[in-house]
């Protein structure tokens, strides 16, 4: 019985030495209080984070050599983008809904495509300002 109770006073001490000593920790430093207006910022960032501006190649070369393989925008990885190509003649290849934009240079069936200049359409969905982006790509084999 002597030996418990040893141990429940050391830890009972143990626990209570930084309170005595005026070392215990201040709760209220892990709390931040944000102003509506700092909310509704921080919100409006988390749902336009593109900054109306992506970085699009205009050529790619998926022959698999290592480089330049797949046509991909760098994003914030959260916001969605529809991503659209179409041939030349406005047919429809490719189709995403992700937060990534990447394409292989394939059909929506698998297909290997030939070389060639192919059209593409991003658009943001959500956000109060969406961003639209259009224009060409080159394939190069």
């Amino acid at each position: 019985m002597t030996i418990k109770r040893s141990i429940a006073f050391i830890c009972c001490c143990c626990l209570l030495v930084p309170v005595i000593f005026g070392q215990d920790r201040d709760q209220s430093a892990d709390t931040i209080r944000l102003s509506a207006k700092q909310l509704q910022m921080i919100e409006s960032l988390a749902s336009d984070s593109v900054d109306s501006e992506l970085d699009v190649p205009n050529v790619f070369t998926p022959n698999g050599d290592q480089v330049n393989d797949y046509f991909e925008v760098t994003t914030d990885g959260v916001t969605v983008y529809d991503f659209t190509v179409f041939t030349r003649t406005g047919t429809r290849i490719y189709h995403s809904l992700s937060p990534r934009i990447f394409w292989d240079g394939r059909s929506i069936g698998g297909k290997e495509l030939p070389e060639g200049i192919y059209y593409y359409v991003i658009e943001e969905e959500g956000g109060s300002e969406p961003f639209n982006s259009a224009g060409f790509m080159h394939l190069y084999r």
